[in-house]
This record gives structure tokens, sequence and C-alpha cells, in this order.
């Protein structure tokens, strides 16, 4: 999820839906001004690779909802 400032303790991975303690040093992207915190390297690397895939949007929810955190089908 975005970085949504300090009154959020908690964040949540676009890719895996994990939740991302903000605190951790983890992987994390920016794309589109908003930095985006990932559970793992490899959801940041599905990430990375269609951002527009995983961005909060409508369109984007239903087809994510869809998809595995490698980016394969369910």
């Amino acid at each position: 999820m975005a970085d949504n400032g300090p009154e959020h303790d908690v964040w949540t991975d676009p890719v895996s839906h994990l939740e991302v303690d903000p605190d951790r040093r983890g992987p994390s992207s920016f794309y589109n001004g908003v930095t985006y915190h990932f559970a793992d390297v490899t959801s940041k690397q599905v990430f990375d690779e269609d951002p527009q895939l995983w961005v909060p949007t409508a369109h984007a929810s239903e087809i994510s909802s869809h998809l595995s955190p490698t980016g394969e089908p369910m």
C-alpha cells in the first residue's frame, strides 16, 4: 500500500496483500509519486515488472484479486 503517513502503523503489500511493518526497512518501490512497501523481494519484483497492474484502482484491484503473488492466475 502507499506510504500513508505517520498515522498508519501498518501498510499492506499490494501484491501479496500481507501486512508490512513500516519500521522494518524492507523492499519498497516508488511509482507515480507514491511509495509502495512489500513483504518480500519477490513481491517487489512482481510489482516492478508491471506496476499498473498493482496500483490501487478499481481495474487493478479486480485483476490482482485473481493473481497469485508470483503474478500467475489462481
